[in-house]
């Protein structure tokens, strides 16, 4: 550095002072000791002191740029501050030493965070601007803009809103100061542009936002299409388009936002290291358009970006944590739509891995404590976990304590916080959780102007907050403020916004609860306008719409409103919608089986027991039937018999054909959760960066293939005498199911429970029962279950239990059906189905007794009727139709299964007594090696009758998982029979444990179980076992059987006997073996 500090009047001494040139730091070192041994020799007071000041001060900065010493910094202020101080008679020196001391203050706090300087930086900034600053020969234009740059790093340390309205006035002026189309005029007005959109931030006017986007748009429009700078005004106008989308909600900006980065892309080869933040902001649009059109195909683009992207990422790279932030908090959207709980760890996982990379200090430690927060408090929403909601409260705490009161982020660090508090109070009833609450929500709602995205949530819970509050103090200002601050945060919701249903739907329910206080209609009617509106907002998703359906029901129901049935009607709509977005069955039953989601596993019976109330007797049936067995009937219907099609239009047939069986093949897809999760203070993530993520490829194929079918079946319907294909099955058909005999349909219900009897042209009948009848079905059901789990078979305890329930079961359900259909003519030993709902259909119905009909004697009803089950009547309608084998004709063709161990002791020798009975010619035995699931699936379509004698095995809370134990513990499971296709199968005795036992699963009415999965392949006719069997009575009871079914000899057997050849076995098991009542009670028949 060669300075020459020379100015003043020739001969003065102020002409001798002159910076030497200087070469390294021993230099400076030489220099900064002769100014200060020169400054030692003069009087305090002499004037060239100020000058002396002033080169030490030079040097001290030229030497902290080499040794980066904060003391030569803190010198060279001092010695800059002095020349000031003691004055310099040379103006153009004076300015020029102000801006160095400027410059050094700046720099101080650049380097080493020493926010006391900023105010003096900001305020010396300002005086040199309105100084001569041309004759020092400093630009102003630099002066200017570094004055925006200390404007800018104040606000973003204290949040103040005057700074960042100073700095566009003085961008404004700076762009009239520059000539237009060059890149200094481009640099100032890109910061304009961002200094609008840091305003819109700030105040949530749209006027901010509108004037951001005009000078992005501007700036972009004046850019050449090959100026270096394109591609960093391509990213600024796109992020400010998807900012304005989150506002307005409008489309178009997330549309051009994803035009603009697919433009930067094809600008960047594959090796740019820019690519991989390209990728994750077109990651990041396709999941804030999916937030507005709860379109999951943009979600599952969005995790395929994330994933690629991090991929892309370097180990070490210093945005790791945001990059795996961005991923999990798609997988917490994928778990909210589809349940999927692997979802919500692996999200855990990942933000654990982002806070760990984000250190105390960290800037981005704010954002990933609040991504941790989240997801652990939706974990503790799905499993009430205390634990759970205890960190979660920590970290919106941590996070609270780190945005100050006038930071930008501290209102929604307030809304999380009070989200976390309300949901403590649910668990605890703790008051003083929802007085804090309200505290930081009114203090949320003064930190953001109305209009705010943010304003209209932190009202909306604020009201729900305040309503709990009323319910304990009874304060009637609470009930005016609630009702206010809603309608305000409703008045806020910009058109098109998804969350308008979720919200209208919680006012209505708050409003229901002011009505049952007040007593005032007003309330009622207005709740269920909201209730009618937020189902019908087709902006939302499949699940808001529904629950708020759900919320309908319960508020039009206790008040007998006319709406009441139309609710209802909406609510299971939006079920089979709800249902039909996920790709797999067992996704499926996620959906059905959300305990956080109130009321969806009682629907169907809800809705049926309220059209029973009000003598819609076959509109009750019509619900059962469109709610309960969701997930078979999904794939049945894939299944249409297409006879009478093929003979009008073959070419629409195979379509039909090929694009449902391809559908099928997705549905019934084993759904791997190959996750694992992993403990908090371990590393893992990299685990699932590279995991293969099959779920968006199942959800993107099965979208097409369902829009294909949609488009067929539009055609079909348009065909003469097809009008009704694929349509809701009416009454009338669904009537078909009695043609054998009286189905007796058993509904459950906490409101209230009734019996219909569906005869064959003929009305429905209805047998009314106790008002107590669903609590003591329920007590029933739970303490046979437990007393099962509790004693081992034949246990004196259990066999108590089980005869006081078969009693009680009687007086509910036995005796009044069996006096109706004695009342209707139904002659004893006829044939009859029992269609039980809820809990029921885990009690033994069929052994309901003792019964007593016109003597002193005590039966049960499978002794006075022969008893079949079926899961639904399109169940049963399904098992008497399709193309039949020959068995007419001759002998059927039977498959023994068996596979004997050391508990199975007797397996051998009941496959070889089926064999001598049933004739060896027609039966093919597998046992031991060759007994593989691989190998029973291959030989099923041969064979029209199959005998399974192994273990059954039950997963609790797993049904897709229950299956037939075989060869070196291999697993025939229930989803892969269920995705056997038999149009000759006719029947299966299952001989094993557990293959009619539900598991614990809370969706009894979905009737996922071995023997529904059998009946549902194919076979019309099945006998299973509702819980553990001893394997002697395999033995005995397949003697009895089949002895009956070929009868003295007979080549010739149907398997529509094989209900009265149940009924003949077991009676001779009880009296011939005297067996206990347990025992015979265990098997029963399910199908034509």
């Amino acid at each position: 550095m060669a300075l020459n500090v020379n100015h003043g009047a020739q001969g003065s001494s102020k002409s001798q002072i002159s910076m030497q040139p200087i070469d390294s730091l021993n230099d400076v070192n030489s220099q900064v000791n002769r100014w200060q041994t020169l400054a030692s020799t003069l009087p305090f007071r002499h004037p060239d002191r100020a000058w002396i000041a002033h080169n030490i001060a030079t040097y001290h900065m030229s030497r902290y740029e080499t040794t980066r010493q904060k003391g030569d910094l803190d010198q060279a202020i001092v010695g800059y501050a002095e020349a000031l101080l003691r004055g310099m008679n040379d103006p153009p020196l004076n300015i020029l030493t102000f801006e160095y001391l400027t410059g050094a203050l700046l720099t101080r706090f650049d380097d080493f965070g020493a926010r006391e300087d900023l105010d003096h930086i900001i305020s010396y900034f300002r005086h040199l601007s309105n100084l001569p600053l041309e004759v020092a020969g400093i630009n102003r234009v630099t002066v200017l803009n570094r004055l925006v740059n200390a404007l800018r790093s104040r606000f973003e340390v204290e949040g103040r809103l005057e700074d960042i309205e100073d700095l566009i006035s003085l961008l404004r002026h700076l762009i009239t100061m520059v000539p237009p189309g060059t890149d200094g005029y481009r640099l100032f007005a890109s910061k304009l542009a961002n200094a609008w959109k840091i305003k819109y931030e700030q105040t949530g006017e749209s006027e901010d936002l509108t004037e951001a986007i005009s000078h992005h748009r501007a700036l972009l429009t004046s850019c050449p299409l090959d100026h270096l700078l394109r591609p960093f005004y391509l990213r600024n106008l796109a992020e400010i388009l998807v900012s304005r989308f989150e506002w307005s909600g409008d489309l178009n900006d997330v549309k051009d936002a994803a035009t603009l980065y697919q433009e930067l892309l094809d600008l960047l080869d594959k090796e740019h290291p820019d690519r991989m933040w390209v990728l994750m902001n077109l990651a990041t649009v396709y999941h804030t358009r999916f937030g507005k059109t709860c379109d999951s195909e943009d979600l599952e683009k969005a995790i395929t970006r994330y994933r690629e992207v991090l991929l892309l990422c370097p180990p070490d790279h210093e945005s790791k944590d945001a990059l795996l932030g961005n991923l999990a908090f798609s997988l917490i959207s994928r778990f909210k739509d589809f349940g999927r709980t692997d979802c919500l760890e692996e999200a855990i996982l990942l933000h654990r891995a982002a806070l760990r990379l984000c250190p105390r200090g960290h800037p981005r430690r704010q954002q990933s404590l609040r991504g941790l927060a989240d997801a652990m408090h939706w974990r503790c929403l799905r499993t009430h976990s205390i634990e759970d909601l205890e960190e979660t409260i920590n970290l919106y705490r941590e996070n609270v304590a780190l945005a100050p009161p006038r930071h930008p982020m501290r209102p929604q660090m307030l809304l999380d916080l009070s989200l976390s508090l309300h949901t403590q109070y649910m668990l605890t009833g703790n008051m003083g959780d929802v007085e804090e609450g309200i505290e930081h929500l009114y203090e949320a709602s003064k930190l953001v102007k109305l209009g705010h995205p943010l304003s209209r949530r932190i009202l909306h819970l604020l009201a729900a907050n305040l309503l709990y509050r009323f319910r304990r103090r009874g304060a009637d200002k609470d009930i005016a403020d609630a009702i206010k601050y809603y309608r305000t945060s409703i008045s806020l919701i910009p058109e098109g916004n998804p969350e308008v249903s979720s919200m209208l739907s919680n006012f209505a329910v708050d409003l229901r609860f002011i009505f049952s206080r007040t007593g005032d209609t007003g309330h009622l009617e207005e709740s269920i306008a909201l209730s009618r509106s937020a189902v019908e907002y087709p902006f939302s998703s499949a699940r808001d719409r529904l629950v708020a359906a759900l919320a309908w029901t319960v508020t039009a129901r206790p008040t007998r409103h006319s709406s009441a049935l139309t609710a209802y009607r909406k609510a299971l709509s939006l079920l089979q919608r709800a249902i039909d977005l996920g790709p797999t069955i067992q996704i499926r039953h996620e959906v059905i089986s959300r305990q956080n989601i109130e009321h969806i596993p009682s629907l169907p019976m809800d809705a049926a027991s309220y059209a029973i109330e009000s003598r819609a007797y076959e509109e009750a049936i019509e619900m059962l039937e469109q709610g309960r067995g969701l997930l078979w009937s999904g794939i049945r219907s894939l299944r249409t018999p297409l006879d009478h099609l093929r003979g009008v239009d073959k070419s629409l047939a195979d379509e039909f054909t090929e694009i449902s069986q391809a559908l099928e093949a997705i549905i019934t897809t084993t759904d791997v959760r190959d996750f694992v999760q992993t403990p908090a203070g371990t590393d893992d993530s990299h685990v699932t960066i590279g995991r293969k993520d099959t779920f968006a490829r199942d959800l993107a194929e099965k979208r097409r293939l369902s829009g294909e079918l949609d488009k067929v079946v539009l055609r079909i319907q348009a065909l003469p005498g097809f009008e009704n294909f694929w349509r809701p099955v009416p009454f009338r058909h669904l009537q078909t199911a009695a043609m054998g005999g009286p189905v007796i349909i058993i509904n459950l219900s906490e409101y209230r429970s009734d019996i219909l009897i569906v005869r064959s042209n003929h009305p429905v009948v209805h047998i009314p029962t106790p008002t107590n009848f669903f609590d003591r079905v329920t007590k029933l059901a739970n303490q046979l279950s437990e007393t099962r789990k509790s004693y081992r078979l034949e246990s004196k305890k259990y066999d108590r239990i089980l005869r006081q329930t078969l009693e009680e079961l009687s007086e509910l359900v036995g005796q009044p059906v069996a006096n109706r259909l004695m009342e209707l003519g139904i002659p004893e030993h006829s044939r009859i189905w029992l269609c039980p709902t809820s809990v029921l259909a885990s009690l033994p119905i069929h052994a309901a007794g003792p019964i007593s009909l016109h003597t002193n004697v005590k039966r049960y009803l499978c002794d006075i009727y022969v008893c079949s089950y079926a899961p639904n009547l399109s169940a049963l309608i399904a098992s008497r139709s399709g193309n039949l084998s020959g068995s007419a004709s001759g002998p059927p063709s039977l498959l023994i299964v068996g596979q004997p161990d050391e508990s199975l002791p007797g397996v051998d020798s009941e496959t070889r007594s089926i064999e001598c009975l049933v004739g060896s010619g027609s039966v093919t035995r597998i046992a031991g090696e060759a007994a593989t699931p691989e190998n029973v699936i291959a030989r099923l379509p041969a064979h029209s009758w199959v005998h399974f004698a192994c273990h059954g095995m039950l997963q609790p809370g797993r049904p897709f998982e229950s299956s037939f134990l075989l060869q070196d513990n291999t697993h025939l499971t229930l989803l892969r029979i269920a995705k056997s296709h038999l149009p000759t199968a006719e029947l299966a005795f299952l001989a094993a444990c557990h293959t009619a036992e539900l598991t614990e699963d809370g969706t009894p009415d979905e009737v996922l179980h071995l023997t529904a999965a059998m009946q549902f392949s194919g076979f019309r006719s099945v006998i299973g076992t509702m819980w553990a069997m001893v394997d002697e009575d395999g033995q005995d009871l397949s003697e009895y059987f089949y002895g009956k079914m070929f009868v003295a000899g007979a080549q010739v057997a149907s398997y529509e006997k094989s209900a009265r050849a149940l009924r003949h076995a077991t009676r001779k098991l009880r009296a011939e073996r005297g067996v206990s009542l347990e025992r015979w009670v265990n098997f029963v028949h399910y199908g034509a």
